[in-house]
């Protein structure tokens, strides 16, 4: 009976309905206040099949969650969940699914729900029809669905109402009426809204670049970029407005030694740097009125006079000093985001001729900078794109200053000037008064009637200036990241609709636009994007069409592909120094480098790119390699054997080396890498607490985390703070601070085990089933480790006590079990001892980074004392132990997880392709074909191998030593 009963609740019953009607209130994202704890913010998660709490831990299916409600045993908190749910179960059948009997109040309560969602999907749809296709002009013959929205729109809206509103006695009358009519209208709007318009498709393409952007935000790319660009200033927002006006298309910006020092660029000849205003603070001394620390009340003398103390103070000052923008220096390339583009375009000629016809300005071609691919002039009223990109680059950036020219041309921004009242101190500080004059004289003449003049506690003297206010100019022009990540929107958007692919370069040049990684500027942008890429296409479409026809360009044929070169092998010299050997392969193009002189092969590897000329892929090749602009020069092809021959030769020498060596160091299974029992999941596993004292912070409550850790914790809502090496914290209330900050930064202890991080840690763990396995098995010292039933089993055997399964003839598997938990022991005694010290401790004190239901019947608990395995089965009443759970010899255990061959159980790892000799790979190579170093060099270490005594007749010849017992290391990491 009570394998049917836990069947039957689990296949009906979730966990939120359980919630539910239990009284406890759940949200929309399945969130609720934890009813096991007092919990005032809601941080219980509830899904389907199990509830988790990030506050106490608690966690199970929903009759865990029934049982610990009501305080009931598993069994009990079934039955009540059947009864309370009204569901029918035989104890006799056999397991089946069961379905719940539902109330008349439940049946209608659906049937209005379902009649309620198709009368506003089709509400929806017809309010879209109704802008859709409404008539553009007078003389237009309406749409059919336009008509239909007009008439009906107002009476859908009615029904919506009448079920808000109205009593369930008429909604149920109405719906028995309008069943057939409810179905039809419901197949109807599902026909209707498969079908995209072209707005649909362009928000379908627009949401996958905010996607396509956080992938790269989570790349490494993004990483060392972000790692040069925190080296730049952040200038303030009147310095910015200099830079604007001085320089419109400056990006970064540093001084003449900094862009020397910190980037190895050097500023161009003859360029005119950038003035702005730059900080020269001067220290003063002052004497004032010493003051308690604690009241602040003067401190007087004997006398009863104040005491007076020299202070010294920081005046604030300014100078103006001259920047420089990257587009005025040489050197070093910086990192980039975006890549440029390569590839054709189908009927590139027509396509660019419709997008000339569809931009408001003319679009020409000329030379310029590589680092530009084209701008869009105000003045000129046209746009200018570089020469000589490939087709594909060139109708990116036709469309980005297409955009531009749309949305960003500043003569449609004009703003009036205005004038403001400011506050100035003898020190160059300025704070607004009263803003918003419309002349200066009008300004001039409120500040000489205020007659204000102020002097502070520095006896600093305050008085009243007037000064243009460049705000409005601000304000009346989008911002340049606005501007950039707008027109590269459009561009992506426009360019995937016609089945060009920009996505390598869209991405990574909007992410270097946007100010964070929340894209406000992409999504305050949204509406703008979708409207100026909808009325571009269409203007291209209806050109392409036009000029198609006028050309005789049949687009429903398919396109020849264009013949190619078939690319050559090829050996290069670089630099005189290093050879290159390059030649095509099924992926694009393999390459080897040796070195001139020994003719020692120094690396190899593919570039996938088949797209790319032998040439430019020997250009990509050296930039991979960090070689700045080598010396490149063809060499005849014959030199390859030479170069081929010699490193076989090397490589062969320094196996051999090496084989002779491992003679003395005998092996059987890996056992090198240490293998560690489960670890508290730190949240940076590049840093340690050990790291976090030796630089300085000591404080057991606070967890250490590099820089990017820190950024990736802070983005995700934890508290991050910036630790500093006297041993005290500060909290980060901006990203910028943690990429100033050089040291290690925290988070604290308890705010981190709370987190869904620390549990998707936790939960990690259950991917690595056999490898924890292997280390609870391979342990040199006491531990333990637990065992819970899977989730889906199908026997279904959690919470069953033995008799139950020997009278069901049923065994306990290790098939059907998890591997939960493993530790070392941390109290002596017996066996027993420690398990009913370790069933106190998981269900009283469970340790933080154990997020499974508390130990409970049908859960297995393997032993290892004094080397020796046990598995005990938890039971009605107390443990009882079992045989065959787990294998009796780690050893063997450890071969038969990584072996191949199941005939080859010889205490030393087979696996592996029958490889050729020595002799048949020479044999190979002097027919000319090509084979692999790594083979030979594998072959040679064979027979060096084959020629020396077995190593398992070695060791045991070898006296038997005393091993001693040796603590693992925290810092072992895992053997996979």
């Amino acid at each position: 009976m009570a394998g049917n009963l836990f069947e039957t609740v689990k296949q009906s019953i979730t966990v939120r309905e359980a919630a539910e009607m239990y009284g406890i209130e759940v949200r929309r994202n399945g969130m609720a206040c934890c009813p096991f704890h007092d919990d005032k913010n809601p941080s219980m998660k509830l899904n389907e099949e199990y509830f988790y709490c990030f506050g106490c831990g608690a966690t199970g299916d929903v009759i865990d969650f029934t049982a610990r409600l009501y305080n009931l045993f598993p069994k009990e908190a079934a039955e009540k969940l059947a009864q309370d749910f009204g569901l029918a179960y035989d104890s006799q059948a056999p397991p089946r699914h069961y379905v719940r009997q539902k109330t008349e109040a439940q049946k209608f309560k659906e049937d209005r729900d379902h009649a309620f969602r198709v009368l506003a999907d089709y509400f929806h749809l017809l309010r879209k029809w109704e802008t859709e296709y409404s008539p553009k002009t007078p003389e237009e013959h309406p749409h059919p669905r336009f008509m239909e929205a007009i008439q009906k729109k107002d009476y859908v809206g009615y029904l919506l109402d009448f079920f808000l509103e109205d009593a369930p006695d008429e909604q149920r009358l109405w719906i028995a009426e309008h069943q057939s009519e409810i179905a039809n209208l419901e197949r109807r709007v599902k026909i209707m809204a498969d079908k995209p318009t072209n707005r649909e498709r362009l928000q379908e393409i627009t949401a996958g670049i905010e996607q396509g952007i956080k992938e790269l935000f989570e790349s490494e790319k993004y990483m060392r970029y972000l790692s040069v660009m925190s080296k730049f200033h952040r200038y303030s927002v009147n310095n910015t407005m200099l830079i604007y006006m001085q320089r419109p298309d400056a990006t970064l910006v540093a001084g003449f030694n900094k862009w020397k020092n910190q980037f190895e660029r050097h500023v161009k000849k003859g360029e005119h740097g950038i003035t702005i205003i730059a900080p020269t603070p001067y220290k003063k001394k002052i004497e004032e009125m010493k003051r308690d620390p604690d009241t602040h009340a003067p401190i007087l003398d004997a006398d009863g006079k104040a005491v007076m103390e020299e202070k010294e103070i920081e005046i604030p000052m300014f100078r103006p000093v001259r920047v420089f923008d990257v587009s005025q220096t040489d050197g070093k390339p910086l990192p980039e985001l975006a890549s440029s583009l390569s590839g054709t375009v189908p009927h590139y000629e027509a396509f660019l001729e419709a997008l000339r016809r569809s931009t408001p300005v003319p679009i020409e071609f000329e030379t310029m900078a590589e680092n530009m691919d084209g701008y869009f002039s105000s003045e000129q009223q046209r746009i200018a794109i570089r020469e000589g990109m490939s087709e594909v680059q060139t109708v990116s950036a036709a469309v980005h200053e297409t955009a531009h020219s749309k949305l960003h041309d500043p003569k449609k921004y004009e703003a009036e000037p205005t004038w403001k009242i400011v506050m100035v101190s003898e020190g160059g500080i300025k704070q607004d008064f009263r803003l918003d004059f419309a002349t200066e004289a009008e300004a001039e003449q409120v500040a000489a009637e205020e007659d204000w003049r102020y002097v502070d506690e520095n006896q600093f003297e305050w008085r009243l200036e007037v000064e243009e206010d460049l705000t409005a100019v601000k304000q009346a022009a989008k911002n340049r990241n606005t501007e950039e990540v707008e027109a590269e929107s459009i561009s992506y958007a426009v360019c995937q609709y016609f089945g060009i692919q920009t996505g390598e370069n869209s991405f990574g040049y909007i992410a270097s636009w946007s100010k964070g990684k929340k894209l406000k500027e992409l999504r305050a942008s949204l509406e703008t994007i979708n409207k100026t890429s909808c009325e571009l296409i269409n203007d291209i479409e209806r050109h392409y069409k036009e000029i198609c026809k006028e050309r005789g360009i049949d687009l429903t044929a398919k396109q020849e592909p264009k013949q190619v070169d078939i690319p050559q092998e090829a050996l290069f010299l670089l630099d005189d120094a290093t050879y290159l050997h390059i030649q095509p392969c099924d992926t694009g193009w393999d390459y080897t480098l040796y070195d001139k002189e020994t003719m020692e092969e120094l690396d190899g590897g593919q570039l996938d790119a088949p797209e790319l000329s032998r040439s430019a892929s020997v250009q990509q090749i050296c930039t991979g390699l960090d070689m700045d602009s080598p010396s490149i020069r063809e060499v005849p092809l014959s030199m390859v054997e030479t170069l081929q021959d010699a490193a076989c030769q090397q490589m062969q020498e320094q196996v051999s080396q090496q084989a002779e060596d491992s003679v003395n160091t005998p092996t059987q299974l890996p056992d090198a890498q240490k293998q560690s029992l489960d670890e508290y999941p730190m949240p940076d596993s590049e840093v340690s607490v050990s790291d976090m004292q030796e630089y300085g912070y000591l404080y057991d409550g606070m967890l250490p985390v590099t820089r990017e850790r820190a950024l990736e914790l802070d983005a995700a809502g934890l508290t991050v703070y910036v630790l500093h090496e006297d041993n005290t914290e500060s909290m980060v209330f901006d990203p910028q601070e943690i990429m100033d900050h050089g040291g290690l930064f925290g988070v604290d202890r308890e705010e981190w085990e709370k987190s869904p991080q620390f549990h998707e840690k936790v939960m990690e763990r259950q991917e690595h089933q056999q490898e924890r396995e292997q280390a609870f098995l391979s342990q040199n010292r006491d531990c333990f480790a637990i065992y819970q039933v899977s989730r889906d089993d199908p026997q279904n055997v959690r919470f069953m006590n033995l008799d139950w399964l020997q009278s069901h003839n049923l065994s306990v598997n290790r098939n059907s079990y998890d591997l939960i938990y493993t530790a070392p022991l941390n109290s002596s005694g017996s066996t027993m001892e420690q398990l009913e010290t370790l069933y106190e401790q998981f269900n009283l004190q469970k340790p933080v980074d154990f997020h499974s239901p508390s130990m409970s019947v049908s859960d297995i608990v393997a032993i290892k004392q004094d080397g020796k395995v046990s598995c005990h089965y938890c039971d009605s009443v107390g443990f009882t132990q079992i045989s065959g759970f787990l294998p009796e010899n780690p050893l063997k255990n450890a071969e038969m997880a990584v072996e191949d061959d199941y005939g080859m159980i010889d205490g030393i790892i087979n696996n592996g392709a029958k490889e050729p000799t020595v002799a048949e790979l020479e044999q190979q190579a002097r027919s000319g074909q090509p084979i692999s170093l790594m083979d030979l060099a594998e072959a040679v270490h064979r027979e060096e191998r084959d020629r020396k005594k077995s190593v398992v007749n070695q060791l045991k010849s070898q006296p038997k030593a005393e091993h001693k017992k040796t603590a693992q290391k925290k810092s072992a990491e895992r053997e996979i």
